[in-house]
């Protein structure tokens, strides 16, 4: 026997069956647009490391995961318009008005697919996206450290890793053996200079995910240090370890924060918070505690802009989703513009907002939550304002 469904319940299947392709077209190009400005920054490690297919694919895969939380609300918000857009031009959403639906029920099919889509992306910034940074962090550092082990040519000037330069006048095959060698290195304002007669790579893996450390083992040489324009300290040695590479060393594209989940989150915030109150209750502090203060104080907002924006992603796509609602019913065919430019002004205009607000965030000037949902609730008013406009009786 067929089930016949209620008249409302099929439009509403109907306008959100329109809703998924533009949706799904949109994150894809936005996904692929973000990653060409990535593409560029790996073009010299997949040139020069020898790298495999199947690993740049694997590097890609990690980055465009990363992007999801940037794409998806933009997503939604133009696929909505698009498609109430396009639906308003072909006369479909009078003929719905025509039959008595009110602008509640239209709207349902969108939100119901806001809130799986929120849900989905709130799911990924728990454990995946975070997961996914971290790795394609890892993964640059091993290549990096690959390349370390073999690019160190007898005679020339390596200047790969970051504020370092290395000279040897003798380098073995493989790379990894060294004489006659001459670093010099600027870390905090500090420079130092390295001479040694022998020096050798050592590369070991450490943490869970196995980062890569690399250090140079020096033999016979001394230090000279440089602080300030006059004092000048020199350390000779026997043997001396220098760290080339530290798990995690070399800039990248994430931070510290953004490769945490959200628990390990939680627990760093909770943990600094918790340090500055036993801080500020003690009467008289130390210059190393002060230090501390300040540090804590300066990672803090970072730490917590991170862990809000994680909460505030999912709640964008709700309200892009009903704000596309408000901006994409249009009167009918070529009675009024298309609201994709409204859309992008929009846009622009809450950006601009969230990032001034994150900038004043990371100085300590407001609150990072306050910083964060400002502009959400700002788009929750302009949202609830426009669907009121929409014009026909409710």
């Amino acid at each position: 026997m067929l089930k016949i469904l209620p008249f409302s319940t099929i439009i509403q299947r109907y306008l959100g069956s329109h809703f998924i392709g533009p949706f799904i077209f949109s994150t894809g190009f936005f996904v692929i647009f973000l990653l060409t400005f990535q593409l560029f920054r790996l073009i010299r490690i997949v040139t020069t490391k020898g790298v495999k297919p199947t690993l740049i694919f694997e590097l890609m895969g990690h980055i465009a995961i990363s992007f999801l939380p940037m794409a998806i609300p933009l997503s939604v918000l133009f696929a909505t318009i698009f498609t109430l857009n396009k639906l308003s031009e072909d006369f479909e959403v009078v003929a719905m008005r025509s039959f008595g639906l009110t602008k509640r029920t239209l709207l349902l099919p969108f939100l119901t697919l806001g809130l799986f889509i929120a849900g989905m992306i709130f799911v990924l910034n728990r454990n995946l996206i975070p997961h996914s940074k971290t790795q394609f962090k890892n993964t640059i550092i091993k290549l990096t450290s690959q390349g370390n082990m073999t690019d160190i040519k007898p005679g020339q000037f390596f200047t790969e890793i970051p504020n370092i330069t290395l000279f040897a006048e003798e380098v073995n095959s493989g790379g990894n053996k060294l004489k006659e060698v001459f670093i010099t290195q600027t870390k905090g304002g500090e420079e130092q200079v390295i001479f040694a007669k022998k020096g050798a790579l050592i590369k070991q893996s450490s943490g869970k995910l196995r980062t890569p450390t690399l250090r140079l083992r020096l033999e016979d040489g001394n230090i000279v240090k440089q602080k300030g324009q006059s004092k000048v300290e020199k350390i000779k040695f026997r043997e001396y370890d220098f760290p080339v590479l530290s798990g995690g060393s070399l800039p990248g594209f994430v931070t510290k924060d953004s490769m945490r989940s959200n628990k390990e989150l939680k627990d760093v915030i909770d943990k600094r918070v918790n340090r500055l109150a036993a801080l500020d209750k003690k009467k008289k502090i130390s210059a190393a505690e002060l230090n501390e203060k300040r540090g804590i104080l300066g990672r803090l907002p970072k730490s917590q802009i991170e862990y809000w924006s994680r909460f505030n992603t999912p709640l964008q796509v709700l309200l892009f989703i009903f704000l596309g609602f408000s901006l994409g019913i249009k009167k009918g065919r070529g009675k009024t513009k298309s609201s994709g430019p409204l859309g992008l002004f929009f846009l622009v205009g809450y950006y601009v907002l969230f990032f001034g607000g994150i900038s004043l965030a990371r100085k300590g000037s407001v609150p990072a939550y306050y910083a964060v949902y400002f502009p959400a609730f700002l788009s929750l008013f302009l949202g609830i304002h426009l669907y009121r406009k929409i014009d026909w009786q409710s």
